[in-house]
């Protein structure tokens, strides 16, 4: 069985599903070297089909998209003005036979089309909420959970609760845009000067510069109910096809917008802190809910809203239930994985393998002879020690930036090793070092630590289990010195915990760095610069490489070093 599952939205991507095994995953992005591209991801479909054994399209059994059209086919006019204008297109060629006779459209809708000789071509449209809820139970490792989802929206939803159960996914509840605190969220970041649907994790970062103190404002725009939530849409028009998604509303009660790149104001950091707060105090409210409506142990989350960690990170210090699972791919990219799962699970019955969690490593991969390849027609020298990651280790200890190069790369926004950016954690200096002379980002925003899961409870509270950078702990006072770098300004840290069996080669270099200074994690960042995707071929690990400040890169099996002593015998 062979599936397909593709996403054209925001993050357009592409999953491969091959007899149960996700043989790929991947953003379009990173082939075209467009962030967060949304259109059709015509490059990532080929190299899934290639991973998948399927070099044609009609070689795959079945089609997961992330999307129902027929829900919209029935739905007023009104509704239809906020699609976006790619997915209009797509949504006018909706056969008549794929809508519903009598009665509601259900979750999913299937189209079955007659090939030469016989072989039947399905393809699934399921409802994006589905496809995120099923992203987020079937690449945990429980069988049983209460799932939230929330995003901006999908066909009318914003927020769902679900239950799941095995292979039963259960709606119980559901928020219907434009009630969204996606949205919301991302109004507010194009107010501050931000690209919506981009931009979101920089608020996230500038609000803990700020305090909550326009919380009045901001409970009067999102009311917290005994079912759920609401937005007073008078303060927002994202709803309609207008430049700025805020209203005039909200301009009298804050002032003029931020310009881009301009520069930030006491305002602007107090406006994302209370936008902050209040986003928290949802999630909270939505998850005692998600408690209340099911009884279960465990929540699993995804959505793009699932994305900003400090969220997460309440919910892990005050919410109702005993374990949480975030999906590392909580985005729009996810659903084309999450669609692509629900039809081998849920449609063609194949059971899931419960002991099995899918590591977040699904991208493409490059073989040695590409890397050796991508050099010797650069005329690019390099090394080939006896062991890069432990001399990569060695290196950081002498105060050196350098990157990795590794393996399959990650499916999802975060860098987790094998794509990844490296430094010291300890001097503070170092994150100013890095955003100038590396990232050439805004000096607000926080790298993130990758420590020894098993010793990760020494240095953030209560981190026991966040193989995925999609938490944030509390760094422990007394262990400050040895993480300034990676511990942002409210005393928080996007902890990535690494274990031997999950990234062999990133845990030896750690290792090696522990040997060195005695400081078990290193300062983690996605190997790119500001405005690109992280890099996706050795020839942009090498044009990244050579363009910024690094000193050094460890690609594949052998190390660049721009400067040759900084090799000690």
């Amino acid at each position: 069985m062979k599936i397909l599952g593709i996403n054209f939205s925001n993050d357009a991507a592409a999953s491969m599903v091959v007899d149960d095994r996700v043989t790929m995953a991947v953003q379009e992005e990173r082939f075209r070297r467009e962030k967060h591209f949304s259109g059709f991801p015509d490059q990532a479909i080929s190299a899934c089909l290639k991973s998948g054994g399927a070099p044609k399209l009609t070689d795959i059994d079945s089609v997961a998209f992330f999307w129902n059209p027929a829900i919209h086919a029935t739905t007023p006019n009104w509704r239809m003005s906020t699609m976006p204008r790619h997915h209009l297109e797509f949504l006018y060629d909706v056969p008549n036979n794929l809508l519903p006779k009598v009665g509601p459209v259900p979750e999913v809708m299937e189209q079955v089309f007659h090939l030469e000789g016989g072989k039947k071509f399905r393809v699934n449209y399921v409802t994006h909420h589905l496809a995120h809820a099923a992203g987020a139970l079937f690449t945990s490792p429980h069988t049983e959970a209460a799932i939230l989802t929330v995003d901006g929206y999908g066909e009318r939803d914003s927020t769902v609760i679900w239950s799941g159960r095995g292979t039963e996914l259960k709606r119980l509840w559901t928020r219907e845009f434009p009630h969204s605190l996606g949205a919301m969220y991302a109004a507010v970041t194009q107010f501050l000067g931000f690209k919506a649907n981009s931009g979101e994790g920089k608020v996230m970062g500038l609000a803990s510069y700020g305090k909550p103190v326009y919380m009045d404002e901001f409970h009067k725009m999102c009311r917290l109910t005994d079912d759920g939530y609401e937005l007073d849409l008078t303060w927002f028009q994202f709803f309609a096809e207008r430049p700025t998604r805020y209203s005039d509303k909200f301009i009298t009660a804050f002032g003029a917008p931020r310009k881009a790149e301009s520069e930030i104001t006491k305002r602007d950091e107090d406006i994302a802190a209370s936008l902050q707060e209040m986003l928290e105090l949802a999630i909270l409210h939505l998850a005692r809910l998600a408690h209340k409506k099911t009884g279960m142990k465990t929540l699993c989350m995804a959505g793009g809203v699932t994305l900003n960690c400090s969220a997460n990170g309440r919910l892990l210090r005050e919410g109702p239930f005993e374990n949480y699972f975030f999906q590392p791919a909580s985005g729009d990219a996810g659903t084309s994985l999450g669609a692509a799962l629900y039809v081998n699970h849920v449609m063609e019955g194949r059971p899931r393998d419960s002991a099995r969690m899918l590591l977040e490593y699904l991208g493409p991969r490059h073989t040695m002879d590409e890397v050796l390849d991508t050099l010797e027609k650069g005329g690019i020298p390099y090394l080939k020690p006896a062991d890069p990651w432990e001399t990569a280790g060695q290196l950081l200890a002498r105060g050196c930036i350098g990157s990795v190069f590794q393996g399959a790369a990650e499916f999802g926004p975060r860098a987790l090793g094998n794509r990844s950016t490296l430094s010291d954690p300890r001097p503070a200096e170092m994150k100013d070092r890095l955003n100038a002379s590396v990232k050439f980002r805004e000096a607000f925003r926080p790298f993130a630590p990758s420590i020894h899961a098993h010793r990760a409870n020494e240095y953030f509270e209560g981190c026991d289990f966040s193989p995925f950078m999609l938490r944030v702990f509390p760094t422990r006072p007394e262990k400050l010195d040895e993480a300034r770098a990676v511990t942002h300004v409210d005393g928080g840290a996007r902890v990535q915990t690494v274990t031997r069996e999950q990234n062999p080669n990133y845990f030896r270099l750690i290792e090696s760095f522990e040997k060195q200074t005695g400081t078990p994690m290193v300062l983690n960042t996605s190997f790119n610069i500001r405005g690109e995707p992280i890099v996706n071929s050795p020839s942009d690990a090498v044009k990244c490489y050579l363009t910024t400040g690094m000193d050094f890169l460890v690609l594949e099996d052998v190390l660049l070093v721009k400067n040759p002593s900084i090799i000690q015998s």
